[in-house]
């Protein structure tokens, strides 16, 4: 874990210069429709066109790290491309090229760190990426190895639209 740092966290994971900008109303809209902030639609076009590699990232930015909400308290952040499909663990985006996990219920770090060592295994995989899973194993096991450290699983809800669906009924609605 860093350093702690006071104030507001960095909005792109590293610095940043406000930039203001006029443009039409169908690029605003289209921006909207990658993501409702058009700064993080422009940094992800920006990151998509410059990448050759999609599964690199910045120089210096680790496939999983703390990211400190409190004094006390951090979330665990990946890169959504070091871990795509882990069984019982759930990949939620939450900035360009970064997502924190939510695990199923009854799931924890170590289900992680044995899903991890799984998928390193896999004879499908390439030696990149099981480099870099060697190198998110080393750091899952640290941290849990750490008296720095006491993990614990909370509940998060996702809401999941589902196209055709009924519409829920309203509080004290008679079912038809």
């Amino acid at each position: 874990m860093r350093g702690r740092q006071r104030g507001r966290p960095l909005k792109f994971v590293r610095p940043a210069q406000l930039l203001a900008v006029t443009l039409p109303h169908d690029v605003v809209a289209a921006l909207r429709r990658i993501h409702p902030d058009p700064a993080w639609a422009i940094v992800s076009l920006s990151e998509r066109l410059t990448r050759t590699d999609h599964r690199s990232r910045p120089r210096g930015r680790p496939a999983v790290e703390l990211a400190q909400l409190s004094p006390r308290n951090s979330l665990i952040v990946v890169d959504p491309q070091a871990i795509r499909s882990v069984p019982g663990v759930s990949v939620v985006p939450v900035a360009a090229g970064r997502a924190f996990l939510a695990f199923d219920q009854g799931r924890g770090l170590a289900d992680l760190e044995v899903a991890v060592v799984e998928r390193r295994q896999d004879p499908k995989i390439n030696a990149a990426a099981r480099k870099e899973l060697s190198g998110l194993h080393q750091q899952i096991r640290h941290w849990r190895r750490s008296s720095r450290f006491r993990f614990s699983t909370r509940s998060i809800i996702f809401v999941e639209h589902v196209n055709g669906a009924r519409q829920a009924r309203r509080p004290g609605a008679r079912p038809s």
